[in-house]
């Protein structure tokens, strides 16, 4: 499998620079918790990649079985727990245009999730945390 890393560092208050490949982002808090709302919270951009892979995994279902530039819509959320103490959810919502028609709600559904990024959150990956500290 692809190997995919980012690196992270503090830059000052509540804000990081996130770098992948040659690619720079900075996330920060909302100025209600503390932040100065320069950049998107880190739970945006989790909900961001989300929706980037599921949105981009339809896609090439679609395209894969000749509808040429779908009509795509996504919108990706965290839905409250029914039960006090769990997780929050986090909806999918995808919208698609006529040229779905032929395929089964489940199989789009299926595709939606077939992406690297919302297999690995579906299947529930284990998360190691490996510390070190500097000398």
């Amino acid at each position: 499998s692809m190997s995919i890393s980012v690196h992270v560092r503090r830059l000052k208050g509540k804000q990081l620079r996130l770098r992948a490949r040659n690619h720079t982002v900075v996330a920060d808090r909302t100025i209600a918790d503390g932040g100065t709302d320069e950049g998107c919270t880190s739970g945006e951009l989790l909900l961001m990649a989300i929706g980037s892979c599921s949105t981009g995994s339809l896609r090439n279902f679609l395209e894969r079985h000749g509808v040429e530039s779908p009509q795509l819509d996504t919108e990706v959320f965290f839905k409250a727990p029914s039960v006090s103490g769990q997780r929050d959810a986090i909806v999918i919502a995808l919208e698609v245009g006529s040229e779905a028609a032929p395929f089964a709600d489940e199989t789009l559904k299926q595709a939606a999730t077939s992406g690297r990024v919302t297999s690995r959150i579906k299947l529930g990956s284990e998360v190691e945390v490996r510390l070190s500290r500097r000398q």
